[in-house]
């Protein structure tokens, strides 16, 4: 879900505060009274560059993972009156004179721009999204879809949920899929990798949704329940 918040008074920015409180993240905020307003920062170290599709000029955009097809490196762009605050700090870093990065950077802008890589990702990601909420449909289950297409995320909203979800990644690799509950399109992905993944993933809800309908998904056979997020590392330190 995306909110806006327009007037960045108290009420403005308790409503932020309200909204990241209980798990929202997609908000923009805009306020007509310039001294109220704040730099505009865009994180795009995923997603990457979506300001241009969104019309949106900010102050800064950070860029990284995918600039490189993997190999690290990343971009700080900005507006020039904000970028050069740079030049009263020290900047410094070990790797400076590495040219792995750079060169897997400049390679990856030009396949990009030749394969026009990022309408075809966004075909694929449109695809199992479209997939996704067919089978809730058709399997009666409230199915959770987020995220922008190459990016997309799917949670089936039922009691034990993280327990669901771990069968299902059990009984798609039985089916020669290594899934979760995310889907991240690459340029090699092709319709018919997608047709074939939602196959499987018809096949395996249908034989779970009796036993989803029952609530008696912790009495089938499975390994240990899958983490999630970042919980796998709090629990680690916690221990």
């Amino acid at each position: 879900m995306k909110v806006l918040i327009v007037g960045l008074g108290s009420m403005g920015k308790r409503r932020i505060r309200c909204l990241k409180a209980l798990g929202h993240e997609d908000i923009l905020a805009y306020d007509p009274r310039e001294d109220r307003r704040a730099e505009t920062v865009f994180d795009e170290v995923t997603s990457g560059g979506i300001h241009l599709k969104l019309s949106i000029k900010p102050d800064i955009a950070v860029l990284a993972k995918a600039l490189g097809n993997g190999y690290p490196i990343a971009a700080i762009i900005g507006k020039k009156e904000i970028m050069e605050a740079a030049q009263s700090s020290f900047i410094s870093s070990t790797y400076w004179t590495d040219k792995i990065g750079p060169v897997a950077a400049i390679a990856t802008l030009k396949k990009h721009k030749v394969l026009d890589a990022g309408t075809h990702l966004i075909e694929m990601g449109d695809l199992v999204q479209a997939g996704w909420r067919e089978l809730g449909k058709r399997h009666g289950l409230k199915i959770d879809v987020s995220g922008i297409p190459p990016l997309g995320h799917w949670d089936i909203k039922t009691e034990n949920s993280a327990l669901l979800h771990t069968i299902i990644v059990e009984r798609m690799l039985e089916r020669g899929f290594l899934t979760s509950k995310a889907f991240y399109a690459t340029y090699t992905h092709t319709p018919e990798h997608v047709d074939a993944y939602l196959r499987a993933l018809d096949e395996v809800l249908s034989a779970l949704g009796p036993y989803i309908q029952a609530n008696t998904i912790p009495n089938l056979p499975h390994g240990p329940v899958a983490h999630a997020g970042f919980s796998r590392l709090v629990w680690s330190v916690r221990r």
